[in-house]
């Protein structure tokens, strides 16, 4: 029942006891209807739950009717219906499928916990907001307006994993982590465990306090971006936060597909299918590439979405590269997922004890390790420190999709990774591991030759040197591609060891070293024989074109 439907019933009450009085004369019989909130099951707590149970209309709902149409479609609504249609229920799993503490940092057994009430069934507005009692009888007194945390955890020390001591205290009353974080007998994901110990649950305190980063690396920052427009206990505090769980996922279900008019699945704030840039969730942020004209020190960051559409990395003046040939599989309707098809998948087996788990994929490792030691034991300290071979990681979701057989994508991952490290090496081996050119044989490669003999061409610093500081160059383009591509070049590269699109690493790392070759030829050695065989090979077949001066030193070798 409405709010807009009980106001109508009390007006109608009101109008027929009037005319009743006025035809009998009778003064003693009063019509009034119910108010729009029942007394709570359990008293002590203040937590109302259900209106209507039979059909599912929230207290809570009676005001808030946008609210209540949104949630009735998630699958929070079917909590308890999901729970009874399963035959392995056990009563201990009630917790997460009713109203009660889990989620809203009340003490103690309160609601279902506390009074085994149908009321209190599914997972309902209360589950998050907290006890509504106090807030319906005074709804314009805000000190008692029931206002959720988007927290996970209490505030850790910043660049540190939270504990896992706090994983019982601290998780149950927090948030979302008081029920998706099981594993083993209660057979739900492991949704916190892997979250906690992704980058997007460890906190970058640099980046988060600087109001530049916000936008991608503080949770608050984030929702301000997207447009979030609602109200949470951190909104306008000092409190930094990392990427929680409401900055991806919308606990009301509000976003929607446009053509189906349902909420995204698993209530997302965006969709996951869409390859443009500021639709697709994941690539909101990663795709916060720089301008890739040569002048900007840093590199790239956040470039995985640029990359995988292929839109990313720096092309010299006059040279191009067949667009066909950039379309990556992985960024086009092959993969209809796009960034979450590979790094977001469940993975089932066992736990370091033997218990049965289900990883949910929300440490975002594409290709996680096993433990040392323990075949097909997702390792859950997620230090990705393991070979890239069929042993030591799990390869299910590459073979999920049905695209690659297990052993074709081991080969496939390490065969791309090996040429472009062969180009890489071509152009800048950073060999103390700085991530700055050095000039050669502190470094060696194209670059680290560049810096020892045309060290003007690496500038940056305009203090330094205003002149040549913000000119475009040969060399500036090449360290642009080597950033993005290489492993260990930049603080935030594409880091995909070519995964994400090997078609546009080659195009981009062969126009480079075509580009070295022709504009510093003078004392720049030839580059190993395969690499030049590549380079011709692309020019021959249209692949690659460059300008005629390029071509004339690659094709004909009279660079050197």
């Amino acid at each position: 029942m409405r709010l807009a439907s009980l106001l109508h019933q009390t007006a109608f009450a009101i109008a027929t006891a009037g005319c009743l009085a006025a035809v009998s004369g009778c003064t003693d019989t009063v019509y009034k209807d119910r108010p729009p909130f029942n007394p709570p099951p359990d008293a002590n707590s203040g937590f109302l739950g259900y209106f209507t149970t039979a059909e599912q209309q929230t207290t809570c709902g009676n005001c808030h009717v946008g609210q209540q149409a949104d949630w009735i479609q998630t699958r929070h609504a079917t909590a308890w219906a999901t729970l009874q249609a399963d035959p392995a229920a056990d009563p201990s799993c009630q917790g997460c499928h009713t109203v009660n503490s889990r989620g809203n940092q009340a003490t103690a057994a309160v609601g279902y916990d506390a009074v085994k009430d149908a009321a209190y069934q599914d997972v309902q507005c209360e589950s998050c907001h907290g006890p509504g009692f106090d807030h319906v009888q005074n709804p314009t007194t805000l000190a008692t307006r029931p206002i959720p945390s988007i927290m996970v955890f209490p505030p850790e020390p910043p660049n540190t994993p939270p504990p896992t001591a706090a994983d019982t205290a601290a998780i149950v009353n927090s948030g979302c982590g008081g029920c998706h974080q099981g594993a083993g007998p209660s057979r739900n994901h492991n949704y916190l465990k892997e979250w906690k110990l992704s980058r997007h649950g460890i906190l970058n305190s640099y980046a988060a306090s600087n109001p530049s980063c916000q936008a991608c690396h503080e949770a608050k920052g984030a929702l301000a971006a997207f447009g979030v427009n609602t109200v949470y206990k951190e909104l306008g505090t000092t409190t930094l936060l990392p990427q929680t769980c409401a900055v991806c996922h919308d606990p009301h279900g509000t976003a929607r597909d446009p053509a189906t008019n349902l909420p995204w699945p698993g209530q997302l704030r965006f969709p996951i299918n869409s390859p443009v840039f500021e639709q697709n969730l994941c690539t909101r942020c990663h795709n916060r590439t720089p301008d890739p004209t040569p002048s900007n020190s840093r590199g790239p960051h956040g470039a995985q979405g640029p990359v995988l559409f292929g839109n990313a990395g720096y092309f010299p003046p006059g040279t191009s590269y067949d667009t066909s040939a950039i379309l990556a599989t992985h960024g086009s309707d092959k993969n209809p997922r796009l960034c979450a098809g590979c790094h977001v998948n469940a993975l089932t087996g066992v736990d370091a004890g033997g218990n049965p788990v289900a990883y949910s994929g929300h440490n975002f490792e594409a290709i996680p390790c096993f433990m040392p030691g323990s075949p097909g034991v997702v390792d859950t300290t997620f230090t990705n420190a393991c070979a890239y071979d069929e042993p030591s990681r799990s390869w299910g979701a590459c073979t999920a999709s049905g695209c690659h057989a297990q052993p074709v994508a081991v080969q496939l991952l390490n065969s791309i990774r090996n040429e472009k490290e062969s180009y890489l090496d071509v152009l800048w081996v950073d060999l103390d591991g700085d991530k700055a050119v050095d000039a050669y044989p502190a470094d060696t490669g194209y670059l680290a030759k560049i810096q020892l003999n045309a060290p003007t061409e690496l500038i940056f610093d305009t203090l330094i040197d205003p002149i040549n500081a913000p000119r475009a160059t040969p060399a500036k383009g090449a360290l642009f591609n080597a950033q993005l591509t290489g492993e260990d070049l930049a603080s935030h590269p594409d880091g995909s060891h070519g995964v994400h699109n090997p078609f546009l690493y080659r195009a981009l790392l062969l126009s480079s070293i075509a580009d070295l070759e022709a504009n510093y030829g003078g004392f720049l050695p030839a580059p190993p024989a395969s690499v030049q065989r590549a380079i011709q090979r692309a020019i021959r077949t249209g692949q690659l074109r460059v300008p005629p001066a390029t071509e004339k030193a690659v094709m004909r070798g009279t660079a050197h």
